[in-house]
């Protein structure tokens, strides 16, 4: 009788565990779904039976800090170990977040990766190619105007053929930061000026931060040296302070800017610090003080005794070629400045028709005629001639002789169209160049892709700040 009545017992324990009712010593079922059974939780259903967040995990085992409901086996953190690492029900998790990472971040970034203006940067920051507008005159350089006009048009601005690629930096769409291009003018080992492009943050007193960019230092010349350029104006100058009024910038630096010992540094620090203050729309002339006082008259000759601008400058040439009354104009012709870099670089001419105002194929024909000094060269092919030349718009079309296409090349060619962009981007109006070939459109022997036109390039020189 009593094993009837233990077997009875069993059976009923048995039926009750199954049923999930609470069973005296025993407690009671979970509620929690066998996800070894006909229960196994479905990933789409997950949601429904856990609610959202470490919420919900924390209502079903308030006494687990994680949220697990369950202990996985032997991890790194040991038996039981809370991490989850290899426990099932934390491998569902996992791939729910991994998951929903997924889908936020089809949602942040654009299909080719690079992001959205104002889209959160895998690398951290911010994606923001935009520039800051605070009214300062210091902030209104043609380059930097025409580059953020180049990015609101969605690019249209680049260069079609390619050949000026490398004067087309995408540094905005790289770094966390926005940042702005600006021209600064260094020199080589042989006393060439240089321009060349570099990418700063914007901020107040961007003309500032342009020319210090010129001093001498050992930082500025560890980022230069490699390029075969160096800095120019001397080292320990500062830049006590600048004014910018009615066209005019008045920089005032400290005595050590007077700290060279030829000619020709002279000139070329006086160049530097004129023409990459003049890169801004907003600076026509620059007058240069000494601890608030004027100089007068430079020791080896150079006039500081009134306002300078561009055209009172002979930059990298003869500056007794500037006869009273005579214009100059600058053309571009190429340097090597080291093995690896060879730049153009503007040369000052005296204008041969001396008209009062420089039309554009006055510039190709000084680029064509002229002959550069100090270990210059152009690439331009011997003979060849400006058969015509007509603007409409912001467009100039060129017209050469057959002797425009006799070169070979790739390096050549790019140069070539280089020299004339650089020369033309002297004129405002001009935007785009295209080329003939007597009166029929080109193909360049290297296959450069011109039909569409030669944009003026932005930038120059920009492989500093890669």
């Amino acid at each position: 009788m009593k094993r009837v009545l233990v077997f009875f017992i069993a059976v009923m324990i048995m039926a009750l565990a199954l049923t999930g009712c609470k069973i005296p010593f025993f407690g009671e079922s979970t509620g929690e779904p066998d996800l070894a059974g006909d229960d196994m939780v479905r990933l789409d259903d997950w949601d429904d039976i856990t609610g959202t967040g470490a919420a919900a995990d924390d209502e079903a085992d308030p006494g687990d800090p994680a949220g697990n409901t369950t202990d996985s086996p032997a991890g790194p953190g040991g038996p039981g170990n809370d991490a989850g690492i290899g426990g099932d029900t934390d491998d569902i998790m996992a791939g729910i977040t991994n998951s929903g990472i997924s889908e936020a971040a089809d949602s942040l970034y654009s299909e080719d990766g690079t992001g959205t203006p104002g889209a959160i940067n895998p690398a951290g920051g911010v994606l923001d190619n935009s520039y800051a507008e605070d009214g300062s005159p210091e902030d209104a350089s043609s380059s930097s105007q025409e580059y953020k006009a180049e990015q609101d048009s969605g690019g249209s601005a680049k260069p079609a053929t390619g050949v000026l690629a490398s004067e087309s930096n995408d540094a905005g769409s790289r770094f966390a930061e926005p940042r702005r291009p600006v021209t600064v003018y260094y020199q080589d080992k042989d006393g060439c000026v240089i321009p060349m492009t570099r990418w700063i943050q914007p901020q107040l007193g961007i003309a500032r931060a342009a020319v210090s960019l010129a001093v001498d230092s050992p930082l500025t010349r560890e980022e230069t040296a490699y390029y075969g350029v160096y800095p120019i104006i001397p080292e320990h100058t500062e830049i006590l302070g600048i004014d910018i009024k009615d066209g005019i910038a008045t920089i005032d630096f400290n005595r050590y800017l007077l700290n060279y010992g030829t000619a020709y540094s002279e000139r070329n620090i006086v160049a530097s610090i004129v023409y990459t203050l003049t890169e801004f729309d907003t600076i026509n002339k620059v007058r240069i003080v000494i601890n608030g006082y004027p100089q007068g008259i430079l020791k080896y000759g150079t006039d500081l005794s009134e306002p300078i601008g561009r055209e009172d400058i002979m930059i990298n040439g003869d500056p007794d070629l500037l006869a009273a009354g005579k214009k100059k104009l600058d053309v571009y012709f190429i340097k090597t400045a080291n093995a690896g870099y060879a730049y153009p670089a503007p040369v000052s001419v005296t204008d041969s028709e001396g008209g009062i105002g420089v039309m554009p194929e006055t510039y190709v024909k000084q680029l064509l005629s002229a002959d550069p000094q100090r270990g210059m060269y152009s690439e331009m092919p011997e003979g060849v001639s400006l058969i015509s030349s007509y603007v409409q718009g912001d467009v100039i079309t060129l017209d050469f002789s057959e002797e425009f296409l006799s070169y070979g090349g790739s390096s050549r060619e790019e140069n070539i169209l280089k020299q004339l962009a650089y020369t033309l981007r002297q004129c405002d109006s001009i935007r785009k160049i295209n080329i003939l070939v007597e009166g029929r459109k080109a193909e360049l022997p290297e296959g450069t892709n011109i039909s569409a036109g030669l944009a003026i390039p932005v930038t120059i020189n920009d492989v500093m700040d890669r």
